[in-house]
């Protein structure tokens, strides 16, 4: 897993892409109540969560992106409700 998240912010120089690209997705999310855009957000701010929790003043920053999947459960459960009759 190291060499993957370790890849993906060193050589690729994905660490802001990723961290930028998940806040838009996210407020996006927020507005259109997208469930599948939420969980987008969460895995493209998981890197970034990762890489924070390795310093010693943040190692709960891993678990940031279950806030985003706790979302995209309520939004799941709101669209299941108003679809059925």
């Amino acid at each position: 897993m190291e060499e993957i998240m370790g890849g993906l912010l060193g050589p690729l120089g994905l660490f802001y892409p990723l961290l930028i690209a998940s806040v838009i997705i996210f407020v996006y999310a927020l507005i259109k109540r997208s469930w599948i855009l939420m969980l987008l957000s969460a895995i493209l701010l998981y890197p970034d969560a990762w890489f924070f929790s390795g310093y010693p003043p943040f190692p709960w920053a891993k678990f940031v992106p279950l806030i985003q999947v706790v979302f995209a459960i309520i939004f799941y459960q709101m669209k299941r409700n108003k679809s059925k009759p």
